[in-house]
């Protein structure tokens, strides 16, 4: 097992990330991803189904695959069609590590709420990512808080919209709505606070008493940093954007410069 690192200052670090992988491995989960959970092919408890939404630097997604690798575990990392985290040459290497590669989209947004072109972009973008050679069985809606929603609240609202689109599609389901959470342990690094939890440590410890026999862990590689001082760094942004609403407050003038400019 992984020496202990010091904690609060190492908390969010790869460091603490790879402490937190041993400890799975030691108590004895089996590990695996979204694609295993819907295919039925994870059942037998304890299980951890390790999933990852890749929002910005896929280097980070790739650094975080190659920790899993190095415990011979796998997970699921959802990547956005944008041009910032649309790397083909990445999602391959990952996925040639054994994990799976999912399509996190966010086409209600892009589309402002019309459904029909949500579905037409969603087509195309998962249609983008077979083409690069990635393979894709399972996605994920991303959630912007800084759009407003008008007519939806979540972008996944698409398979509620056209119930054929899975078929279509050739997916097996979605991270959010083909999994029943109150069967599983849903544990999430949002905004680089735990919920639920004070700290990865708290985590492992929950881990390693083994009273939730089926997790479901999600992290965003993004907010992970080689270094302390990085990571101390992001969870005083992060605080700050919490303690004074600056999402909520972005998303408010936004929609305030939207009807001063129709004057």
């Amino acid at each position: 097992m992984k020496t202990d690192p010091k904690t609060p200052f190492f908390d969010f670090t790869y460091a603490m990330y790879d402490f937190l992988l041993s400890n799975i491995v030691k108590a004895g989960y089996r590990v695996g991803t979204v694609k295993e959970y819907l295919a039925h092919e994870l059942t037998e408890c304890p299980f951890l189904i390790l999933r990852h939404d890749v929002e910005w630097n896929p280097q980070r997604a790739l650094d975080i695959a190659k920790l899993e690798s190095g415990h011979k575990l796998k997970a699921t990392y959802y990547f956005r069609a944008d041009t910032k985290v649309f790397n083909p040459l990445i999602m391959r290497t990952i996925q040639d590590l054994g994990c799976e590669i999912g399509y996190h989209f966010e086409v209600l947004d892009q589309s402002q709420g019309n459904f029909q072109k949500a579905i037409q972009l969603f087509e195309e973008e998962i249609d983008g990512f077979r083409k690069k050679g990635i393979t894709i069985d399972t996605v994920c809606s991303h959630g912007n808080p800084r759009i407003k929603k008008r007519g939806y609240k979540a972008n996944n609202e698409i398979f509620l919209y056209d119930q054929g689109l899975k078929k279509k599609t050739g997916i097996l389901g979605e991270a959010y709505l083909d999994i029943d959470f109150s069967e599983i342990g849903y544990f999430s690094d949002v905004s680089l606070r735990w919920k639920k939890v004070n700290s990865t440590k708290n985590l492992v410890s929950i881990i390693l008493r083994q009273n939730l026999p089926r997790l479901y862990l999600l992290t965003h590689p993004d907010y992970w940093s080689k270094t302390a001082i990085r990571s101390l760094t992001m969870r005083g942004l992060s605080q700050v954007v919490h303690k004074f609403k600056l999402n909520e407050a972005i998303l408010k003038s936004k929609e305030a410069f939207k009807i001063s400019s129709r004057f």
